[in-house]
């Protein structure tokens, strides 16, 4: 059943719902242990426990319903579905409760391995970025790359440029990557797959999955319709648990409606979050950064949620391009793999594309 969201308030945002109140109350859902830890008899089809946050060493787990045995082979390809949904799902709410950010659908194994995997010195001349994104003036290697804004401070005082040139040529002509994506993916490649957050690749995974199992459940057997249900609260669950904009990646209609509205429900209420910690840094004189950062946050959060409301979204980004916020000559501007949607102008650096 899916929750639906209240019309807004001018003023008000409505509080979206957490992944415990989506989840909770589903007659599939259980605490349980870990993948790979669960205690015999623990979370059978139809067992009802109640969620408590914060209760050391476990998490939610979400069952389908599966067809039995005499009916399996018809619906092989059904149940396929819905065990990766369930495995991969498994991972999303492990990686929640172990405070992690459960899921990356811009950030792909390329880039995972552009951030851990050191290149060879004499592959690049050291005059490049590439070469100075990983290792020192001396020739001595860093222990991590250096990030996008690191690697911009440094071009811009080592060859005397301004932030905005040294932004534009480190997004055109190197593979850094912002620190919170960069941070992200190295924290991945040392979490243990029970809990490991979903890239790229598994978020469309993990979609085409639910879709299936949404197209595949149009009978009217108890367990297609349990199975219906699950998936719907599932994917109203993902849109909760994304902080940037993601366009819906699924191709059922009931399911992106649900996506899109808890999606745009989580990010109207970090507007609002934003907005009462701007508030509070400035009553309680907490100092211009944590004023500046939670005035910051209100901004990408307001940015995310033009994003998710223009017409003019671009089809490259669902699930690849992940947008950037920047202030360039005092306006806030979105920057998509480096470029602005919507401006054909011609860059007024040389080979590379206005960043700031």
């Amino acid at each position: 059943m899916q929750v639906k969201e209240a019309a807004p308030a001018k003023s008000v945002a409505v509080p979206a719902p957490s992944a415990d109140a989506l989840l909770g109350d589903l007659p599939t859902a259980h605490r349980a242990l870990p993948i790979g830890h669960r205690i015999a008899g623990q979370g059978c089809h139809g067992a009802k426990a109640a969620i408590r946050p914060g209760n050391a060493g476990h998490r939610t787990r979400i069952r389908f319903v599966y067809f039995p045995r005499a009916e399996y082979d018809r619906q092989a390809a059904y149940h396929q579905h819905l065990v990766v949904a369930e495995i991969l799902l498994g991972r999303v709410l492990a990686a929640r409760a172990a405070g992690l950010r459960a899921m990356a659908p811009s950030l792909d194994y390329t880039a995972e391995a552009r951030v851990t995997l050191r290149p060879s010195r004499n592959m690049f001349h050291p005059a490049t970025l590439e070469y100075r994104r990983w290792y020192r003036a001396d020739g001595t290697a860093r222990v991590q790359p250096l990030t996008r804004e690191a690697l911009s401070l440094r071009l811009a005082a080592d060859d005397n440029l301004s932030m905005k040139e040294a932004r534009a040529r480190v997004a055109r002509r190197s593979h850094a990557l912002p620190a919170i994506d960069q941070a992200w993916l190295i924290d991945r490649r040392h979490t243990p797959l029970a809990r490991r957050p979903l890239n790229q690749v598994e978020c469309r995974a993990l979609a085409d999955a639910l879709d299936g199992i949404w197209q595949a459940s149009t009978g009217a057997s108890h367990v297609e319709h349990a199975n219906r249900r699950i998936a719907l609260r599932v994917v109203a669950t993902l849109g909760g648990l994304l902080d940037e904009y993601v366009a819906s990646p699924f191709k059922s209609a009931a399911l992106s409606e649900a996506f899109n509205e808890h999606h745009l429900a989580h990010l109207r209420q970090t507007i609002e979050n934003s907005r009462q910690a701007e508030s509070t840094s400035g009553t309680l004189l907490a100092g211009p950064k944590a004023w500046f950062a939670a005035k910051t946050a209100r901004m990408r959060a307001e940015h995310q949620i033009g994003l998710a409301m223009s017409p003019t979204a671009l089809p490259a980004m669902r699930l690849s391009g992940r947008p950037m916020i920047a202030v360039v000559g005092g306006r806030l501007h979105t920057f998509v793999d480096g470029q602005r949607p919507g401006v054909r102008s011609t860059p007024t650096v040389p080979g590379g594309v206005l960043f700031g």
